[in-house]
């Protein structure tokens, strides 16, 4: 699959489908393989671009990551969407990649028809995210099933991602990171998927992201964690399909 050069990295990236444009942005220990099960049904109606973050997945590693990682990878977002002459797409943004969707949305608005943010954040909630942050690498450190996981992710790589998002998501300096007022920039339409049992952040987080945003919606599934589109993913992809239908032009 094809690598493109964008600001001093390759990613790696896939294009499928045909129809208007949708793009999909994974998480923080994640790559674009966590879209596999999704892609295929989105393929049948629209064109979709996968693709793995700096330091992810088969794209070239990035140790550091700075307070503002996040816009660093806005700018990315930005760079391969001109270097692939994308002129605007939907995106579908997962935890990080929705925080990514979101802010993107804001500062780059001609350019996205409408947003899927799935377990948004735009703030750290202490002290609840970073203990889920813990909790889950002490899973990771006693299931050999998620290390397996991360590793069809990142192969040998798979501990130092953990590791990288460990090291920001629990810096103290990191939990002053707050994004909320950009979100009255983002004019297009919104849904926000939230997971009833999400550990990493409240209802009322996503609330306040549906309620902030100039014409947003909020779907809780009940009985999904922080990953909906995998712990629910008939009805993910039933809510996917029907919101970008509504949205293409």
């Amino acid at each position: 699959m094809p690598l493109a050069p964008i600001r001093g990295h390759d990613l790696w990236y896939e294009d499928s489908g045909r129809g208007p444009r949708v793009t999909l942005l994974h998480h923080a220990t994640a790559s674009s393989r966590n879209w596999r099960h999704i892609v295929p049904a989105l393929d049948q109606r629209f064109q979709t671009l996968v693709y793995d973050r700096p330091g992810f997945g088969r794209s070239s590693w990035q140790d550091d990551w700075p307070l503002d990682y996040l816009d660093r990878d806005v700018d990315d977002l930005l760079a391969l969407l001109d270097a692939l002459s994308v002129d605007r797409t939907a995106l579908i943004g997962h935890s990080d990649g929705a925080a990514i969707a979101l802010l993107f949305a804001a500062r780059h608005p001609q350019r996205v028809r409408c947003v899927i943010a799935e377990a948004p954040h735009v703030t750290v909630e202490t002290p609840r995210c970073p203990e889920a942050v813990q909790a889950f690498t002490a899973q990771v450190e006693d299931s050999p099933a998620l290390q397996a996981a991360l590793a069809r992710d990142h192969g040998d790589r798979w501990l130092a991602v953990l590791q990288r998002w460990q090291r920001r998501w629990l810096d103290p300096a990191f939990w002053t990171w707050d994004v909320s007022d950009e979100l009255a920039g983002v004019a297009c339409p919104v849904l926000v998927i939230h997971g009833a049992e999400d550990p990493y952040f409240s209802l009322a987080h996503s609330e306040s992201i549906a309620g902030s945003v100039a014409n947003g919606q909020l779907h809780v599934v009940p009985n999904a964690a922080h990953v909906p589109h995998n712990e629910a993913r008939a009805l993910f992809i039933d809510l996917a399909l029907s919101f970008l239908e509504y949205c293409d032009p």
